[in-house]
Parts: structure tokens; C-alpha cells; sequence
């Protein structure tokens, strides 16, 4: 994964930097803004389960702000590259109480035996985030340079960084602990020029982030059993199991962002 996020970079930066040297009449454009985002999957809106003498658990996930900074370059009246830097900032809450769960043991006349935990944990919010970079093309419906209002639309793909409480967080939420992986963006916007050197750029933004599941079971784990039993008799931490995590978490939002040509 590490050379795989290195050679990500080195590529991206070789194009870039050869898009920039493409063309005399170019057009180069920096850019900052921020907005606000909610989840596109109903897996993180909220759940709430109770099975008796085993487990009551209710979590829930918010996304907030995002932050961004992104360089335009235009090689062509439709038609240029992006790369963005983005941070998401986002709120996970998690109310658990693990009575115990009830095991198969073929021992047992019954053929299950009960295991008795008594974890009961205090309701908490714990904050998180996913800061990302990610090239894009970007294509914008335009018929000269300095029409004044105009839409775009761009796409592309990047690598993100996953940052919260290892303990409160990562490893309880569906989304697993794994830190990086790839993710794919969406964006359509419009662009109003304030003047000659600056516009101001609103867009709809859609990001999916893709996770890593340690588990080749494809139904997502909604039950008791979605707690890993053993490393918490080992460990004594909490943990998500494999076959309860996601393989990819989706969210979207808008931003405004002022532009200014260098």
C-alpha cells in the first residue's frame, strides 16, 4: 500500500506538472473554501439494537465541515486538471452495553453455552476526520475564458487518510482501523467571475471511500456477533468483527470557495 500511495503521488505530480508546461496560453487557478456534508448511507444515520442478556448498542455518525484547497490548471477552453488537498471533519457517537453472548459449544446438552461480560460504557461523542488528496479532470461549459457565469463538472480519484480515537473510534466503527485507502470524487459546480482575477465557485460534491473488510462474508453483520468476542477476552478492548464492517462508506455535501488567477 505504501509504494502503491508513493507512486500515486509521483504520477500525479509528472502529470501536472507536464499539463502546466502544455500549453503558452494557459490558464492557472488557486483555490480555497469550505462547507458542510451529510452521509449518503443509511447504515450511519443511526442504529440502535437490543437483544436481551446479550447486548444493547446504539451508534450513530455526523459529517460536518470541509476544508479545501485545490490548483486548476486549464490546458484547453473545456477541458483541465485538478488536484485538491480536502479535509472532512465528522462527530461518531456510540452508547454500549455488552451483557454477555451466548456461544456454540458442542459440549453443552443445549449445544450453546452463555459467556458473561458485563462491558457498560457511558454514551459519548468522539471526533473524526478524513483528510484526502486527489486529482481530477475537470471540465468546464464555457465558450471563451472570461465568460462570466458558467457550469463545470469534475471527477477523479485520490488517496485519504483516516484520523480519530483508535480505542472510541476506528476500531468500533463499521468503518474498520485501516487508516488509508482510495477514494472517488464527483463534483458539479458554477463558477461566477467577481473580476478579472477572482471567482467564486459552488459545487455539489459526492466522495466514496473505499474500505477494507476482513471478512469474505458479503451480508454486514447487524447482531450480537458484530463484536469480536475473542480479542475482547484477550485484549479487553472493544472491536469491531470483520463480517461488521463496510467495503466502502459514501457522503456528500456543497462548498463555496473564492478562485484566484495567478
Amino acid at each position: 500500500m505504501r509504494i502503491r500511495r508513493y507512486l500515486f503521488f509521483l504520477v500525479s505530480l509528472l502529470i501536472f506538472c507536464q499539463l502546466c508546461t502544455a500549453s503558452i496560453k494557459r490558464e492557472v487557478i488557486l483555490s480555497f473554501g469550505g462547507g458542510y456534508s451529510l452521509s449518503f448511507d443509511p447504515v450511519f444515520s443511526k442504529t440502535e439494537i437490543f437483544y436481551r442478556d446479550e447486548i444493547y448498542f446504539k451508534e450513530k455518525a455526523r459529517m460536518k465541515q470541509s476544508f479545501n484547497l485545490n490548483l486548476q490548471y486549464f490546458f484547453h477552453l473545456k477541458l483541465g486538471a485538478q488536484l485538491e488537498l480536502s479535509h472532512q471533519q465528522a462527530n461518531y457517537f456510540s452508547h454500549l452495553e455488552w451483557y454477555g453472548q451466548w456461544v456454540r459449544d458442542w459440549s453443552s446438552p443445549t449445544g450453546y453455552r452463555y459467556i458473561e461480560i458485563n462491558h457498560i460504557e457511558e454514551p459519548y461523542w468522539e471526533k473524526w476526520s478524513i483528510s484526502s488528496i486527489g486529482l481530477y479532470v475537470i471540465s468546464p461549459w464555457r465558450k471563451h475564458v472570461n465568460q462570466r457565469l458558467y457550469p463545470y463538472i469534475s471527477g477523479g480519484v485520490g488517496l485519504y487518510l483516516l484520523s480519530g480515537d483508535d480505542n472510541r473510534v476506528l476500531s468500533r466503527f463499521r468503518l474498520g482501523p485501516r487508516k488509508t485507502q482510495t477514494k472517488y470524487k464527483i463534483s458539479i459546480g458554477l463558477k461566477y467571475r467577481l473580476g478579472t482575477k477572482m471567482n467564486l465557485n459552488f459545487r455539489f460534491f459526492g466522495e466514496t471511500i473505499k474500505r477494507y473488510r476482513r471478512s469474505y462474508i458479503y451480508d454486514i453483520y447487524d447482531g450480537p456477533e458484530q463484536f469480536d468476542l475473542d480479542w475482547y477476552l484477550i485484549e479487553g478492548k472493544i472491536a469491531r468483527a470483520g463480517g461488521a464492517l463496510i467495503p466502502s462508506y459514501s457522503y456528500g455535501g456543497i462548498d463555496i470557495s473564492l478562485e484566484f488567477k495567478l
